[in-house]
């Protein structure tokens, strides 16, 4: 047999075999037809059990969020205004004290002895002038002796209260209630104006910096609320209010810049510190919100796969913020559509499904 024949019988069983396979529900001896055969067929593929979820309308509150500096409530450096040596420290580092205490006594022995002079001094004048009333009083005396005898006790009390100031220079006291810094001199030590001897804060409350842009200048006042968050301290959220809003903008960064109090009576915050800053500028009353879990990112946006009577409706939605594990839908979808949560990795479009409501442990708030 020659290789056309060959070929030819090749080509011929082929197309049987072909024809045989398409026509098969048709031939009984194969299993098509009406018959015995067509009842043992296999059924169809069940629907997928799915869980499901209801898109729910809940207040979504809108926030701003910035990064915030510490600051303390009155920060001041102790130093003094005249040079002298301390005599006296009456402070301890982290001491807490309150305003008036006296920190530190520098050597006023020689004005304490000037001051004893003129003290001396302005009683003898006092003595003097007593003197002069009295005589003047029975005309033994002239009205200009009086009064030059007034003018000179007049002299000698301003010579007084200038010798108090000046040894008042030398206490140094607190100027507000506060906390301590470190002590930079010590005892003997010879202090001069600017010199720093220590630190005093008040961080009962702390000020908090923080920069927003000018586009929401009409949404920030006095009197709004903030949250804020420091990594050393992740479980506990320090609430505030703003104070202030700064009357300019930056003109290069166009930023503004806000500053807020936080109450800080256990002293867990300190000056400088990092803070995180969330504040709630409105709310949305009838927010649209879905489980994440239900929308799927995908290269052409968001979907979600909506149940319609009872098959998966694959659908395009808009997203806008996200909350504790809810997703914010603009558009694509109402108030009450069920969604799928749980089982999306075998579900397509129009597949049929077996719907089951998921139970919620925890909702938006």
């Amino acid at each position: 047999m020659n290789k056309t024949a060959q070929l030819a019988i090749i080509v011929v069983i082929a197309a049987l075999g072909y024809g045989a396979w398409h026509y098969q529900d048709q031939l009984p001896f194969i299993g098509g037809g009406n018959g015995e055969a067509q009842a043992t067929k296999g059924p169809k593929r069940p629907p997928q059990n799915v869980i499901v979820s209801a898109v729910v309308s809940k207040a979504l509150p809108r926030t701003i969020t910035a990064i915030g500096t510490a600051r303390a409530n009155e920060s001041v450096v102790i130093t003094t205004k005249v040079t002298g040596k301390t005599s006296k420290l009456d402070f301890n580092e982290g001491q807490k004290v309150k305003v008036g205490k006296l920190l530190v006594q520098l050597d006023d022995t020689e004005l304490r002895a000037n001051l004893t002079e003129s003290q001396a001094a302005r009683d003898n004048a006092q003595k003097l002038y007593d003197r002069a009333l009295k005589l003047y009083a029975t005309r033994n005396v002239a009205k200009a002796q009086v009064d030059l005898l007034l003018a000179e006790l007049q002299a000698a009390e301003a010579a007084v209260s200038a010798q108090k100031a000046r040894l008042s220079d030398y206490r140094i006291v607190a100027p507000f209630s506060g906390v301590l810094g470190f002590r930079e001199v010590s005892v003997g030590s010879l202090v001069q104006p600017g010199d720093i001897i220590t630190t005093l804060d008040d961080t009962d409350t702390i000020k908090v910096d923080f920069d927003l842009p000018e586009t929401y200048i009409a949404d920030v006042g006095p009197g709004l609320k903030f949250s804020a968050k420091n990594a050393a301290y992740r479980d506990h959220v320090f609430e505030g209010q703003v104070n202030t809003i700064s009357t300019r903008v930056n003109e290069y960064t166009r930023a503004v810049r806000v500053r807020g109090s936080v109450p800080n009576g256990d002293g867990l915050l300190k000056p400088g510190m990092f803070l995180s800053v969330e504040l709630q500028i409105s709310v949305d009353e009838n927010a649209l919100l879905v489980s994440e879990e239900a929308v799927v990112l995908t290269i052409s946006g968001p979907i979600v796969y909506a149940v319609v009577n009872d098959k998966a409706v694959r659908t395009p939605v808009k997203i806008g913020r996200r909350i504790r594990g809810f997703v914010e839908i603009i558009e694509g979808l109402q108030e009450g559509d069920p969604v799928i949560t749980e089982g999306l990795q075998k579900v397509k479009d129009g597949a049929p499904v077996k719907p089951s409501v998921a139970v919620s442990t925890s909702e938006a708030s």
